[in-house]
């Protein structure tokens, strides 16, 4: 699971000799002070969440600040203000002919005259009201049909379903504009047959869209529960499903209206549109054209007004699907430069505050990782520094949000760039640094010495492609082993752990597979090559109880057999308890505490240490209930200014809120970061 991006507060680790601090514990470094006062701090966290609270309000905000959008909304608002007090800004009768053929702008006529000598200004500011009625009705008329054939066949399906489609692809089978011209021309030329012509070419596209989320929707547990309470098909549509299909209508129905527009230009361009005297741009496009070669200026005005109209409702749905849809936030200039597609981006903005260690098989220093937001830049992973020594299983715990995933997805370097990045530290591997390889170096390193397993088996497997495929693939990446030997090698890795039939299930596809037996599949993916470093970010989270022991018991009995070191990332204290030799526990993107793991069940220093403890399942006995933390991990832009536990820990006093605090201790032994914490006594290992 991806933890929640955290605040950024900076601190130095281990190393550094400093004076006396407010903790009673070995100091480990001075902590650096955060960039605002913690009056100013909790108050933008106040600031920001008020500010994206709704999720009307934030679709506003991003596309305000689409400039683009706001220039076609400006125009499309310029539109309608003229179309609504035409009569006021039009100089002239639109059908008067008492002026000039042909004649030049000037004071009395802005634009010139035509060949019968009408006003064009004041043709083209009549003209704009044809084109935003033809536009809406155009759109209303197919909305309104492409929604009950859409919904219902949709939601009914089958025999209902598959009628409604034919009828779709029989319309479909037509070139769009011979087809509406086809029924302009059968229904007879005027502006109201035009717009039932379009409206029908435009109907096709917009039931299969509606059709599309329908089938979607319908599958959704909350479609299920109305069912069960008895709530009636016609309600569960209205009020259930079309709601979930706002967000693309909106934005399809944005661009159809330009499109709309352009059709209406298009057939009375032709002659079926609008008739004269009543003014419209197609048709006055179609009348200057016949004098092209003689007064080619005069297709200027009715041109340009269809072009910039059509580009605004372009503009305008463009902005609507970036705000409403999913936004990827742009990262900084400097990082997404060196972005490359499965490597994440290193920009350190300074050296780090401590030397690896080169007795160890994995040193992590001082790790950053930051993402884009749309209010810029927060800290996910502060300052985190371990080490993992070989054949040694470090356990990473927290709850969700805590930086957990994110310190194994930077550990790896696949942190997404954008809109995540490292901004500092060092992750060194078997004593080479992972952060300054290249793409190439990765991808060797990737799979081979250091591997992972992911929490779900169901979407890291690719469901195209064979058991066999998949693990045979890893086999030839990093080994010489091809064809039958590879299959050979792969077999033997499903029968490793624990899979029955391995070559039958070589052939078979992820779908094809239980939760447990994709999960022992992953487990055989990453120990294809026999790695150094494993990182398994909560295995078994998704499977049952039972499914767990199994898998726990593979993983352990694999680990002392290939002798391998062990990143294990979980939840569970009760798995770190029978798996793990040491403990790390993450909150808020920090180190909060780590020791040996018997030490930390023994002694735990840190309040939330403590109240994870309490919190196992295990520890409560029979008929008593749960402890359970108040409040939930904060998100990264709304941090304390102090301790970032400070909020939900029962010995929080007012010394926990003056300044960050560093983590202090006995380094490997028992480190903890707590203003209250005495230095601990270590408890030898029994």
């Amino acid at each position: 699971m991806t933890d929640h991006p955290r605040d950024d507060v900076q601190i130095v680790h281990k190393g550094q000799a400093e004076p006396e601090t407010l903790m009673g514990n070995v100091p480990r470094g001075e902590a650096m002070e955060p960039s605002n006062s913690p009056a100013a701090t909790s108050e933008e966290p106040r600031r920001r969440q008020g500010r994206s609270s709704n999720p009307l309000l934030r679709a506003l905000r991003r596309f305000g600040r689409n400039r683009a959008a706001m220039l076609g909304l400006a125009w499309v608002v310029i539109i309608v203000v003229v179309s609504a007090f035409a009569p006021l800004i039009a100089s002239h009768d639109p059908a008067a002919q008492d002026a000039v053929p042909f004649e030049g702008p000037s004071f009395a006529h802005y634009l010139g005259t035509d060949d019968l000598g009408r006003d064009v200004f004041s043709r083209i500011v009549f003209a704009s009201q044809v084109a935003l009625r033809a536009s809406f009705q155009i759109v209303g008329m197919a909305l309104v049909v492409a929604l009950v054939l859409g919904l219902v066949s949709g939601y009914a399906g089958k025999g209902v379903d598959y009628v409604a489609m034919r009828l779709i692809d029989g319309m479909s089978s037509f070139p769009p504009l011979v087809f509406a011209i086809a029924i302009a021309a059968v229904l007879g030329p005027g502006l109201d047959n035009t717009m039932i012509a379009i409206s029908v070419i435009f109907i096709p596209g917009l039931t299969r869209l509606i059709r599309g989320q329908t089938l979607a929707v319908k599958e959704e547990t909350f479609i299920e529960a109305s069912r069960a309470i008895g709530t009636r098909t016609a309600t569960i549509l209205w009020r259930r499903v079309l709601p979930n299909l706002a967000s693309p209508l909106i934005v399809q129905v944005s661009i159809l209206l330009g499109a709309a527009l352009l059709a209406e230009a298009s057939l009375s361009f032709v002659g079926l549109g609008v008739q004269p005297p009543d003014p419209s741009w197609g048709q006055m496009l179609r009348r200057s054209y016949d004098f092209i070669f003689a007064h080619p200026w005069h297709m200027l005005a009715p041109g340009i007004a269809i072009v910039l109209a059509v580009l605004a409702w372009n503009l305008v749905g463009d902005g609507l699907r970036d705000s409403m849809g999913h936004r990827t936030v742009r990262a900084p200039k400097a990082i997404r430069k060196g972005a490359r597609l499965g490597v994440t981006s290193v920009k350190r903005d300074r050296p780090p505050t401590e030397e690896a260690n080169p007795a160890a098989l994995l040193s992590v220093r001082d790790l950053r990782i930051e993402f884009a937001t749309e209010s810029g830049p927060v800290t996910v992973v502060d300052g985190v520094s371990f080490d993992v020594a070989p054949g040694e299983v470090v356990g990473l715990v927290g709850e969700s949000g805590s930086g957990k995933s994110m310190t194994s997805l930077g550990v790896m370097r696949l942190i997404p760039t954008p809109p995540g990045w490292i901004s500092g530290g060092t992750v060194n591997f078997a004593g080479r640094d992972v952060l300054a390889m290249s793409a190439a170096e990765l991808r060797q390193l990737r799979g081979n010495d250091l591997s992972m397993i992911y929490q779900d088996p169901m979407s890291s497997l690719n469901p195209a492609f064979t058991i066999g495929n998949q693990l045979t693939e890893t086999l030839s990446l990093h080994t010489d082993l091809r064809g039958a030997r590879a299959r050979e090698r792969a077999a033997g890795l499903l029968d490793m752990v624990g899979i029955a039939d391995p070559r039958v299930r070589l052939k078979q596809y992820p779908h094809e597979l239980s939760g447990g037996m994709r999960q022992r599949v992953m487990i055989a993916q990453a120990l294809a090559c026999e790695p150094k470093l494993l990182i398994a970010d909560e295995p078994t989270t998704a499977l049952d109880v039972t499914i767990q022991a199994e898998i726990l018991d593979i993983l352990r009995s694999l680990q002392r057999d290939l002798g391998m070191s062990m990143i294990f990332v979980t939840h569970d204290l009760g798995v770190v308890a029978d798996i793990c030799d040491r403990v790390i526990v993450l909150y808020a993107g920090q180190v909060v505490e780590q020791a040996p793991v018997e030490e930390l069940f023994h002694a735990p220093r840190h309040p939330y240490t403590k109240a994870l403890l309490k919190a196992m399942p295990q520890v409560a006995g029979a008929g008593e209930r749960l402890s359970a933390i108040p409040g939930v991990v904060p998100l990264p832009a709304e941090l304390p200014a102090g301790c970032r536990f400070g909020p939900r820990c029962a010995d929080h006093v007012s010394l926990c809120d003056t300044r960050p605090v560093q983590l202090g201790g006995i380094p490997l032994l028992h480190e903890v970061r707590c203003v209250r914490t005495e230095e601990p006594k270590v408890v030898q290992p029994r």
